[in-house]
């Protein structure tokens, strides 16, 4: 039972370290979609760099803004789990 246990809960470790290493590539893409509908915009209204470097820095920011959470929640929880051993 105690090994079963041990391996669930390695098991969903190693689940939210795929999950926080897979924010590099969600950054990229969130990036990337932002410029190109600011780039879109501009194009559309003749405001060439405003909306495109807007929102590229707002789909970055809003990016990191929900990796940092993530990562907190993450560390609260991988060290809530640790197993002590008393000396």
């Amino acid at each position: 039972m105690k090994r079963t246990r041990r391996n669930r809960l390695q098991t969903r470790t190693f689940n939210q370290i795929i999950l926080m290493s897979a924010w590099s590539f969600t950054l990229v893409i969130s990036s990337f979609l932002f410029l190109f509908a600011g780039r879109w915009i501009d194009v559309r209204f003749n405001t060439e760099p405003t909306f495109m470097l807007g929102l590229f820095v707002l789909g970055i920011g809003l990016c990191i803004g929900r990796m940092y959470t993530d990562y907190t929640r993450t560390r609260d929880e991988l060290n809530n789990r640790r197993v002590r051993y008393q000396s």
